[in-house]
């Protein structure tokens, strides 16, 4: 049997088996195999599968590298980069859009969605979460990036984007450069502000929520 007939019949049975049971029956490498198997035609993808999830130690960090970064490990061209990049950014947006249609609640949720939101973002991004009467999800915009600015400007851009975007609640958001689990003097005393100058509005504010790497909280001024 030619090689290109053996590789025909492995890529058959592993889709059959796919198509039978379901992912959750195979390896991280393997679903990543068969994922190489719509840039890379005719060839075994096995060990370019391995090589990449040898090289970024989890699925997260392939996903969230870049694609130039990717076609260092050996056997990765291109295409193969650019499917594995937009299989992350198309996964992700999906559990997004999954999430915005449903009502954020309680803590957990809105952890869960911020969290999300903030993988692959610059360090220190300050968003406005914008919430409707439900408490789903209209925007989240960017108030700043690298830097806080004082705290009336956020108060000030914070009311103008729910006022534009006709909000009723709104929570506030940065992510830690450094992935401390903690809330700086800064963020106390931006949180505290912002609940004073939202507490004479239409709108209702949920508290400020920091995100690191692995974990998403809401800071509390008290």
């Amino acid at each position: 049997m030619t090689e290109k007939n053996i590789h025909g019949e492995h890529r058959k049975r592993m889709r059959t088996k796919l198509s039978k049971y379901g992912g959750d029956v195979f390896e991280p490498h393997e679903l990543l195999e068969m994922l190489l198997y719509f840039s890379i035609s005719q060839k075994n993808t096995n060990p370019t599968a391995h090589a990449l999830l040898e090289d970024y130690k989890s699925c997260l960090r392939l996903l969230e590298s870049s694609p130039e970064q990717m076609q260092q490990t050996k056997g990765v061209g291109p295409a193969s980069a650019q499917l594995i990049k937009m299989s992350g950014i198309f996964s992700r947006r999906a559990i997004l859009e999954e999430l915005k249609s449903c009502s954020l609640e309680n803590t957990f949720q809105r952890s869960l969605y911020l969290y999300l939101w903030y993988r692959g973002k610059p360090a220190s991004t300050v968003t406005a979460l914008l919430l409707d009467e439900n408490c789903r999800v209209i925007e989240n915009a960017v108030l700043s990036q690298g830097r806080y600015i004082r705290p009336q400007s956020y108060g000030d851009l914070i009311i103008s984007l729910a006022e534009q975007h006709q909000a009723r609640g709104v929570i506030l958001a940065h992510n830690h450069a450094n992935n401390v689990r903690e809330a700086s003097v800064e963020d106390l005393y931006l949180t505290g502000q912002i609940r004073n100058m939202l507490s004479d509005s239409p709108y209702t504010f949920y508290g400020h929520y920091i995100v690191t790497s692995t974990d998403c909280f809401p800071c509390s001024d008290v």
